[in-house]
């Protein structure tokens, strides 16, 4: 809607002035003018002026925008407050003071020590420590001589209904014993004494085992515990 001047009804002519506002602008009014009577009207807010040339009233309207635009630029300095220092920092300072009160006090004690307290420290009875006369008992460690294989073999038939053939074995240390399967089945060889774990023996097959320390070890085939054999080692 066209603004009319009050005067003489004609429509008046609207003069802006640009104003940056962040990263745009806009066109700001500031002062209306009848080309006709050459009635003016200022809009910055400070009322209705007298008639004056357009040219004389648009400058003193723009340096009055520009005062405006100054002010609003001019912003108050906000004071800046010291910074307090980290509770650290206090802290940190003290420790010296700490350790230099240490310091002093112990030099103070060394130099100025009643002689007589001194003295009574150097009377003070030293009761001799006690020796203990039970002798003292040092494990004793068997060496067992090192054995090595022989080279001798002793073969041993295994079948899963009639056991071991032969039951019964004699043999030394470093001697290598030899069980095959001649039986259609397949077995397990189990070792009473541990001497190895348990050793499943398919058909045509066979297991060995060097024995090194003397003494009596029982073999048996899993699951039938009444066929079993025995190897003496001599010693």
């Amino acid at each position: 809607m066209e603004d009319k001047c009050p005067k003489c009804g004609e429509t008046l002519l609207t003069r802006t002035i640009k104003k940056k506002i962040g990263l745009g602008s806009i066109d700001y009014p500031i002062a209306q003018t009848c080309p006709k009577c050459n009635w003016n009207k200022d809009l910055t807010g400070a009322g209705d002026i007298k008639s004056k040339p357009v040219m004389q009233d648009a400058g003193q309207a723009q340096n009055e925008m520009k005062k405006t635009e100054i002010k609003t630029q001019i912003k108050p300095e906000v004071p800046v407050l010291p910074s307090s220092k980290p509770a650290s920092t206090s802290i940190n300072s003290l420790i010296p003071i700490v350790l230099a009160i240490l310091v002093v006090a112990a030099i103070a004690w060394v130099f100025f020590m009643d002689p007589t307290e001194e003295g009574q420290l150097d009377n003070f009875p030293i009761t001799p420590p006690i020796i203990s006369q039970t002798p003292v008992q040092t494990p004793t460690t068997t060496i067992i001589p090192e054995v090595t294989a022989t080279g001798r073999k002793l073969p041993i038939r295994l079948e899963s209904d009639r056991g071991f053939s032969p039951k019964n074995s004699t043999i030394r240390p470093g001697d290598e014993v030899v069980w095959t399967n001649d039986g259609t089945y397949n077995l397990i060889l189990v070792s009473s004494e541990n001497i190895f774990q348990e050793k499943s023996i398919s058909n045509g097959k066979r297991e060995t085992y060097v024995f090194i320390k003397p003494g009596t070890y029982n073999f048996s085939i899993k699951g039938k515990e009444n066929l079993k054999g025995t190897i003496i080692v001599e010693p």
